[in-house]
């Protein structure tokens, strides 16, 4: 197997979802960790290694996907790409609301998700490690 040069963390409530995206992301050689929403997300980010990308749903339970990029968005680790998935036909208009990195429309397509990491991956983001993730001004 091709070792992808990345982690990603998927964040989405439906187990289902979850585990094929997990999937699909560690057949292309990606090391993923998931959560079941925006605070088991941010409990991660706080407790381990940072992802190099976030794929996240908007739809959650206690911490939902905005609150999330809101929160994240104001915290040192900032500059982790986001994704946003959802089924919202206004999804693009929403991630670009939220300043993520990129959306993705529910149901996604399996070939397109990894196209979608692979790409903003490539846009120059690297994988973060936490002496790295604060940024001087």
């Amino acid at each position: 197997m091709m070792e992808a040069d990345g982690s990603v963390m998927v964040v989405d409530d439906d187990e289902d979802i979850r585990e094929i995206v997990r999937l699909s992301l560690e057949a292309g050689g990606y090391r993923v960790t998931t959560a079941v929403d925006g605070l088991e997300a941010w409990q991660h980010l706080s407790a381990s290694t940072l992802p190099s990308l976030i794929l996240l749903v908007l739809m959650m339970p206690r911490m939902d996907g905005e609150e999330f990029m809101k929160t994240l968005r104001a915290s040192p680790q900032a500059s982790i790409p986001v994704v946003i998935m959802s089924g919202h036909s206004a999804a693009n208009e929403k991630a670009e609301e939220l300043r993520a990195d990129g959306y993705l429309i529910k149901p996604v397509d399996l070939a397109e998700l990894l196209g979608t990491v692979r790409r903003t991956l490539s846009q120059g983001a690297v994988p973060y490690s936490r002496s790295t993730a604060s940024r001087s001004i």
